[in-house]
């Protein structure tokens, strides 16, 4: 596990010393790094140049040689849609032999058993189910793909049809063995825990070290090291009662990251909130006193959330934000389908903050203490000018756009219909 001090002089060099940190960390030469934008139609979203996520899903899978895994909070698909084409290239990955194993969230099978099946039915698939929410209370919510054990998506975007046609979502792929490794390692405990449900010896087994050396914060890989931009990167992960010793925790990286802006944070999350409203009641300070540390600072405070973020008592915590000097508060409201309303679609689902202008998260989990704490999710941390800019396109789109209103702290908004 990482410590804070140590974690923070380590944020610390990769904000100044770019140049060192490449002299000591290891160069992966054959490596990429694209952001993913899933853009829900007839809208006005969809930075040109940016991957759909649809299209990197096919080429992923469809490229795949000898192993796929998956984690998912849940799989779901209507005939003819954006996600039929996808479990279509599964099933004829496992078909030609490569080794597919798919990972869900045993507390909504009941959500998503016709997609399950339908990977069930092909025998060459194998599936597990988490029961997370008997281990620590929370959920499976990390979303991402691990191709042959070196190429890595990971994002906001759910194995659902809605995910690639009706919801904004941003993801990030990362072609990069060492960094696979370290997604497939942290999948291997979930995998295991799926199949042995004991803590203790799960607990022993994310102790132990692993075979190679993983990608860590302390430990990042360099892609593009030859050229003017190079990118630093590294993943996270929670929540920490089930995740490997070794690897990065979310929330202490993103904290420090917040911590060590200077100029301009702009956030984009779903719902944000101090108040813990899943599990133990109470307060969860480490982001909230972030933001509002970076506010006094002098730094601008822009945040992104969804209108689902209208429900109390999330209203009135961003509103306690949106009063302070330095922090704006924006909602999104996406116009309707043109086939009319569709049950749990139509919003901005993107987690994600760029710092500076120079450094990103893009993660899979909301701005909330379960979210952290006893949830599975994951993220990537990126240092590089070039990924950090897409992403801020991407915000001040929305944030320029048609589709945000600005929270006004001394108004009452309803919040919308989501099913």
């Amino acid at each position: 596990m990482i410590k804070l001090p140590m974690l923070s002089c380590l944020w610390a060099l990769l904000f100044a010393l770019p140049i060192m940190a490449e002299t000591r960390h290891r160069v992966a030469p054959a490596a990429d790094f694209q952001i993913v934008e899933s853009v829900p139609e007839a809208t006005v979203y969809g930075a040109p140049g940016v991957p759909r996520t649809q299209d990197v899903w096919l080429q992923m899978i469809r490229g795949a040689r000898h192993s796929i895994d998956i984690a998912a909070f849940y799989i779901s698909d209507r005939p003819g849609s954006s996600l039929t084409p996808v479990l279509d290239a599964l099933i004829a990955r496992a078909n030609a032999g490569v080794h597919v194993r798919v990972l869900l969230d045993q507390s909504f099978l009941k959500n998503n058993q016709v997609g399950v099946d339908r990977l069930r039915q092909n025998g060459k698939i194998t599936i597990r189910l988490l029961p997370i929410t008997a281990l620590t209370g929370g959920v499976l919510h990390a979303k991402y793909l691990v191709v042959d054990s070196a190429d890595v998506f990971v994002g906001s975007a759910n194995l659902d049809w809605r995910a690639l046609e009706q919801i904004h979502e941003i993801g990030v792929r990362v072609l990069d063995a060492r960094f696979a490794q370290t997604f497939e390692a942290t999948f291997d405990v979930d995998w295991q825990l799926a199949d042995q449900t004991d803590l203790p010896k799960a607990a022993e087994r994310a102790a132990q070290a692993p075979g190679f050396a993983p990608v860590t914060a302390a430990d990042p890989i360099i892609l593009n090291a030859r050229s003017d931009d190079p990118l630093i990167v590294f993943p996270a992960f929670s929540p920490p009662a089930l995740m490997p010793a070794w690897v990065t925790q979310e929330q202490a990286a993103l904290v420090q990251m917040i911590e060590a802006s200077r100029h301009v944070l702009r956030i984009q999350a779903m719902t944000i909130s101090a108040i813990k409203q899943f599990g133990p009641k109470g307060w969860w300070p480490p982001i909230d006193n972030a933001l509002r540390d970076a506010a006094a600072r002098g730094v601008d405070v822009r945040i992104i959330v969804a209108d689902w973020s209208l429900r109390e008592p999330t209203q009135a915590y961003l509103k306690s934000l949106a009063v302070l000097p330095n922090i704006t508060i924006k909602f999104s409201q996406l116009p309707p389908a043109p086939e009319g309303f569709i049950a749990y679609a139509r919003v901005e689902h993107a987690k994600y903050v760029v710092a500076d202008d120079r450094s990103a998260f893009i993660g899979t989990g909301n701005w909330e203490w379960s979210y952290f704490n006893t949830s599975v999710d994951a993220s990537v941390f990126v240092h590089g000018v070039g990924a950090a800019k897409t992403l801020t396109q991407i915000f001040d789109a929305g944030w320029n756009g048609r589709y945000v209103t600005t929270l006004d702290p001394g108004k009452n908004y309803a919040a919308p219909r989501t099913h």
